[in-house]
């Protein structure tokens, strides 16, 4: 059986002369602080960057950068907030009414977050409506389970002792989250970590950290209190490897590139900390001749122009049964021209414009490897 590789039909228009769309949504502020011990603050060194919105390179907004004394600050306010039991101490229950509560409010909220995330990413507003639609059940089954949690008495040899196993908070949970899906991973990992009584230090993308921010004044307006959920924004090898290197640190969660995840790990291991990594990968899709083809098509479309392309488990790689090779290319390319490149503010739209020219010229790079090959 012989597997022959496919390259993606490039999508290089514009599916027609309209411009993009510049407007800032409502809600988003010219400036945004960092947020430590439940209030909005400035960075100690007075620095912000700049968000660009990817369609248009035009600031959207101005961010306080978190360099490594705020980190330590964050992380120092989640310490406190985690060992004077104002949210670990607090009954599971109540720490689920609370974050049920954050659940309705963020609702509300998902078409301004939305577009927020289509502003600062560049993803198509089509496809954050979908995704987002189900983010703030996050919060509810994570509350809910945390409900459920029991300990257990594991049988032991020795009659004369009781082994009792107890389920506790770990501590100051530091959260590293990606460009890619900005809002939905920050609340992955905020929700589980919250449900179980831990404090958090998130530090968000700086290329797309707005809808992380406004999440955090929602769950600090649903009841959570100060110093629980503290928010970074800044650059990874400043912020996040002030994060990395905190003692004060219980367990590291991070996406993100291998490379950098590598790194992370290193400096987590050092300080004996937990640590949990979802990383970068190069997924292959193998199509048999038993195959519908027309469904195989589809699939591989979706899988690799979802999000413009820029998932982790985006389809990038395609081996394809020779004997059914040439159709399927052609079906393929068919596919690809209908997709509409455009405004991602546009419901039509099917793609929008990558994040950061960095991104494109990586982009670009892997295209011409695979051209040449």
């Amino acid at each position: 059986m012989l597997l022959r590789r496919v390259l993606y039909p490039r999508i290089a228009r514009r599916a027609d002369g309209r411009s993009f769309s510049t407007a800032s949504p409502a809600g988003v502020r010219e400036w945004y602080g960092l947020w430590i011990d439940g209030k909005e603050v400035p960075s100690i060194a007075g620095e912000d960057f700049i968000v660009q919105n990817p369609a248009t390179l035009e600031t959207v907004t101005r961010v306080a950068e978190a360099r490594e004394a705020d980190a330590q600050r964050a992380v120092l306010s989640a310490k406190a907030a985690f060992e004077d039991g104002r949210w670990s101490k607090v009954a599971p229950r109540d720490r689920a009414r609370i974050l049920t509560k954050a659940a309705g409010m963020l609702k509300e909220r998902l078409p301004e977050l939305a577009r927020i995330e289509t502003l600062t990413s560049g993803r198509c507003l089509r496809e954050y409506n979908a995704q987002l639609a189900r983010v703030p059940d996050w919060f509810e089954y994570h509350g809910a389970l945390a409900q459920t949690m029991e300990g257990s008495v594991p049988p032991f040899s020795d009659e004369d002792h009781l082994c009792i196993v107890r389920r506790v908070p770990l501590g100051v949970c530091a959260l590293i989250t990606p460009w890619n899906h900005p809002l939905f991973i920050a609340v992955k990992k905020i929700s589980v970590a919250l449900a179980t009584g831990n404090t958090v230090v998130v530090k968000p993308p700086e290329l797309a950290p707005v809808t992380v921010l406004e999440l955090a004044k929602i769950l600090s307006e649903a009841g959570v209190p100060p110093g629980v959920c503290n928010v970074v924004p800044g650059y990874g090898h400043v912020a996040g490897a002030a994060l990395a290197e905190d003692p004060n640190i219980e367990k590291l969660d991070f996406t993100g590139g291998t490379p950098v995840g590598q790194v992370i790990g290193t400096a987590v291991g050092k300080n004996v900390r937990h640590y949990c990594a979802e990383l970068g990968g190069n997924c292959p899709v193998l199509i048999f001749d038993d195959t519908d083809l027309e469904e195989a098509v589809n699939g591989v479309a979706f899988g690799a122009y979802v999000a413009n392309g820029q998932t982790c488990v985006s389809a990038k790689r395609i081996l394809v049964q020779e004997t059914i090779y040439d159709e399927f290319v052609k079906r393929l390319t068919t596919k690809a021209n209908g997709l509409r490149l455009g405004d991602p503010m546009d419901m039509d739209s099917h793609l929008g414009p990558v994040i950061s020219a960095k991104q494109l010229d990586s982009i670009e790079s892997l295209v011409a490897q695979g051209v040449a090959a």
